[in-house]
């Protein structure tokens, strides 16, 4: 008799176990569904890369969602990839003889709890009479980490893209812009592959028979109806959002060349300018300050705008420890591909972006690549070239940079160090040590040049 009640008493254990196993399963799923994905702080990566044949400019973000990175990552590869065969087979063509040129950069255009989304804008020229230029709109569910195509936004319904084309013929006629991108618009996939969600509504990117791009805003009470309901929801309910703008309020300004003998100056002294391009970076910048500081060196940074409204607090540390600022553009482009009022774009958001973070004025302009803007263009700024860096100092290692350096250096050079590089430290540090020990005394390019 004692057998069957062991047998019951263990089926009733295991019951009751099984209970709360699912009671703590359930619990334990509800806690991860309500969990809230932080707001990213994004860093900024850039990928400068100069050749003969071409020059590679690229700009992303990067955040802690391992898996939104790799998708921005294998993203940046094919720009790349899609840049040098399309480079390479109008070369073979003799189609272009001159050097081409792959530029993307980004904007932030909606970030809450759950949405992470970007706009990447892509100029491509590789000879001919056009310049390519297209633009990728990314949607990420920070939940998982995907990109969220228009097939996941929206619901399975056949009238789905019909009506978002009405919405946004509607809105295109309310901003009087239906002339520029045709309407009636062609109904499919490849028409709205750019949308943007963001807390107002649904951003449609369109582009224009001219090759630029722009988009009208489809109010979030008229598109709600569209999108999956569990993502309206949570769009709905975001807290937090953040927008960002790409517009920029600019003046006209001037270019002035100097010639590089101008730097070249006659004195007892044995003086030299550091210069770095490229930056700010967050750890690299403050290892080259420290370095810098030790040996009672100056330098003279010449940096891009964009890096400078990301790291505000690296270029205002640059300022406050008496070095000197100059202007790199805003995003490193070739600025002779651009028109005169681009030109004006890229030097005078950068001046303004580097005297909100610094405090400070631009000593001068450092020209992308070291090229010239369009002959159109009729400058006045005071440009800084350089008369001395090591010309392959992307294969080589910081011993090898170095001794380029210092063995060419001079009374009056201007030294090119990039500041991205996570080896510029180790050459700066060797750079210092070894002219210092020669008698030189490093000043900023200002102080070279009076």
């Amino acid at each position: 008799m004692r057998q069957p009640i062991i047998y019951i008493s263990l089926l009733v254990v295991l019951v009751v176990s099984g209970c709360s196993f699912i009671a703590k399963a359930n619990e334990n799923d509800s806690k991860q569904s309500d969990e809230i994905e932080p707001i990213y702080d994004i860093d900024m990566k850039t990928e400068l890369v100069e050749h003969n044949e071409y020059h590679i400019t690229i700009h992303y973000p990067q955040t802690v969602n391992n898996q939104v990175n790799q998708t921005i990552a294998d993203y940046v590869n094919q720009q790349k990839a899609d840049f040098k065969q399309a480079s390479y087979q109008n070369k073979q063509s003799g189609e272009s003889s001159e050097s081409h040129e792959l530029h993307v950069d980004f904007e932030m255009l909606y970030q809450d709890h759950r949405f992470f989304v970007i706009r990447f804008i892509e100029t491509m020229d590789v000879g001919g009479s056009r310049v390519i230029k297209n633009q990728t709109v990314m949607n990420f569910d920070k939940k998982d980490g995907r990109k969220l195509d228009l097939d996941e936004l929206t619901k399975n319904d056949p009238d789905v893209l019909d009506e978002l084309a009405a919405l946004t013929e509607e809105a295109l006629s309310e901003e009087q812009l239906s002339s520029r991108y045709n309407v009636p618009l062609h109904v499919n996939k490849r028409t709205f592959e750019n949308v943007a969600l963001t807390k107002e509504g649904v951003r449609v990117y369109l582009q224009a028979e001219d090759g630029t791009s722009g988009y009208v805003l489809v109010d979030f009470d008229d598109v709600k109806g569209l999108i999956q309901d569990e993502l309206a929801e949570a769009l709905e309910s975001a807290s937090a959002p953040s927008e960002t703008s790409s517009s920029e309020q600019v003046e006209s300004g001037r270019v002035q060349s100097v010639s590089t003998n101008d730097l070249e100056v006659e004195t007892e002294k044995k003086e030299v300018a550091l210069t770095f391009d490229d930056g700010p970076h967050p750890k690299w910048t403050s290892e080259i300050l420290t370095l810098l500081d030790e040996y009672d060196a100056k330098g003279s940074f010449f940096m891009i705008g964009k890096r400078v409204s990301y790291y505000p607090e690296t270029a205002r540390m640059v300022a406050e420890e008496g070095h000197e600022i100059g202007n790199h553009t805003w995003d490193h482009p070739r600025l002779a591909r651009l028109s005169p009022e681009e030109v004006d774009e890229q030097i005078l958001a950068t001046q303004d972006v580097i005297k909100q973070a610094a405090g400070i004025e631009t000593v001068g302009l450092r020209l992308p690549f070291g090229e010239e803007p369009p002959k159109a263009y009729k400058g006045d700024w005071n440009t800084v070239p350089w008369t001395l860096y090591s010309e392959e100092w992307r294969e080589q290692e910081p011993e090898e940079i170095a001794e380029d350096i210092t063995s060419q250096a001079g009374n009056g050079s201007v030294i090119l160090l990039h500041e991205l590089q996570s080896q510029t430290p180790e050459v700066v540090e060797i750079v210092l040590e070894r002219l210092t020990a020669e008698g030189f005394q490093f000043v900023s390019v200002s102080d070279l040049e009076s």
